[in-house]
């Protein structure tokens, strides 16, 4: 008795942590612009210091290293960079410079690469100046973190500023949370056999093919309400099913990854911020890689259908 009050009052808690988090993105994703990118910076270095943390980049008994620090601050300015593109923070003058395109880059694509090789070379100078302080490991997840985290989870921004992003935005959340959720419901009912029972025992390629079949018919859904408003001819509901096919398969990546890294670390979650569910990680680890992957699929078929 005392068992099924503790898994009734777990499950109670994830609802309620799910339901927040859901109006949280809903709110978000409508409201888009600097908004959304301050809060996803504001997620972006929570779960970068999750994952360093994790990964034992932050000696035990540490708050905050000098690897992290320079790790953030790379974030942090990486999201600063792409406010420059909003008219409430930029002047024209600076936003047509940035628009400009020398030999294959435009100046806001150096701008970027510019603060991300920055950060990796400035990581390199604790290394080398603190040495032998730090080990490579610490290093290289130091370095590994920021794209992991930082930068895959702009994609979410990329796309609320494509022409229809207030719809569009939602892609990647309905491929990985329809993924995540559908792959759970066929697991239970009618899962047998292991996909990786080494790394993930209860994940099974049934579940994992009622994920890929929930986040393509939420997809199509999405794509038939996109259609209906923007009366697009090129992108059909069938386009957005092929994007939450490929989204759903980086989605299952993307959660069996961050399995595999805890696995490794010896941690069962990244963190304990999101009650039920763990870390932000543990909660975003399916959609940092799913974003990037409908963003670009997004795009070409945005060129193919020319939306206003």
């Amino acid at each position: 008795m005392a068992l099924d009050n503790e898994k009734k009052k777990s499950f109670i808690t994830r609802f309620i942590s799910g339901t927040v988090i859901l109006i949280l993105t809903i709110v978000l994703g409508a409201l888009g612009g600097p908004v959304l990118a301050t809060a996803l910076c504001i997620i972006a270095c929570k779960g970068y210091l999750e994952f360093t943390k994790a990964t034992k980049v932050l000696d035990e008994g540490r708050i905050i290293n000098v690897l992290q620090i320079v790790g953030l601050g790379t974030i942090i300015l990486y999201y600063v960079a792409l406010l420059l593109q909003d008219d409430l923070y930029c002047p024209e003058a600076v936003r047509t410079w940035l628009s400009k395109t020398v030999g294959t880059f435009n100046m806001f694509t150096v701008l970027i690469l510019l603060i991300f090789i920055t950060g990796f070379i400035g990581i390199l100078y604790v290394y080398i100046f603190m040495y032998p302080r730090f080990k490579f490991q610490q290093v290289s997840n130091s370095v590994f973190g920021m794209l992991y985290v930082g930068l895959t989870l702009s994609f979410i921004y990329y796309i609320r500023e494509l022409p229809g992003g207030i719809y569009l935005v939602w892609m990647p959340f309905i491929s990985a949370w329809f993924s995540d959720t559908c792959a759970y419901f066929v697991g239970v009912l009618i899962g047998k056999h292991k996909m990786t029972p080494r790394l993930s025992p209860k994940k099974t390629y049934e579940g994992a093919a009622g994920g890929i079949l929930g986040a393509t018919a939420g997809s199509a859904i999405l794509g038939l309400v996109f259609t209906l408003v923007h009366h697009t001819g090129a992108i059909s509901i069938l386009s957005f099913a092929c994007m939450g096919f490929v989204g759903s398969l980086a989605s299952m990546c993307g959660d069996l990854t961050a399995s595999a890294i805890k696995r490794n670390n010896d941690v069962k979650d990244f963190g304990k911020i999101i009650p039920g569910h763990g870390g932000v990680l543990d909660r975003f680890d399916s959609v940092i890689f799913t974003a990037p992957m409908v963003y670009f699929l997004m795009t070409l078929l945005l060129q193919l259908a020319e939306v206003e």
